[in-house]
């Protein structure tokens, strides 16, 4: 049986039994199936916007106390600044050390909000200008 995703609606309740029956019909000792029910993952608006966001961002803070920023650093400064935590690890050579995790594609749509106004929050406190956020995004090099 291969994966399958079905919107979790009252009306999509008898497709949801029949499927978790299916997989029962199917079950043999020592391969069971797994059910995972989660909230949906960020929308591609959403991820548009974020990147849209990010990109002016950077063109306009390029440093951040001395440090050059990207794209990608100025989006695990504000997933920090929402709460999320972030593990770190030792390189290779035990001299170093770098943070594993800040997935933004793990986010929730209400977390993916909670990101974005957050981020429109910070950017009006400083003064950027934002531009119609969910343009096409822009990439900005590191």
């Amino acid at each position: 049986m291969s994966r399958n995703l079905l919107r979790l609606t009252p009306g999509a309740r008898r497709d949801a039994h029949l499927w978790v029956d299916k997989a029962l019909s199917l079950w043999t000792p020592g391969k069971p199936f797994l059910l995972e029910i989660r909230e949906p993952k960020r929308t591609d608006e959403q991820n548009a916007a974020l990147w849209s966001l990010l990109g002016q961002i950077t063109k306009q803070r390029p440093l951040h106390n001395g440090r050059k920023m990207t794209a990608d650093l100025w989006k695990s400064v504000f997933m920090d600044a929402l709460g999320h935590e972030v593990d770190y690890c030792a390189s290779l050579d035990g001299e170093r050390i770098f943070p594993l995790g800040h997935r933004s594609s793990h986010l929730s749509k209400a977390q993916f909000s909670d990101l974005l106004e957050l981020i429109l929050h910070w950017t009006a406190e400083q003064g950027l200008t934002i531009k119609h956020f969910d343009a096409e995004p822009e990439r900005v090099a590191a």
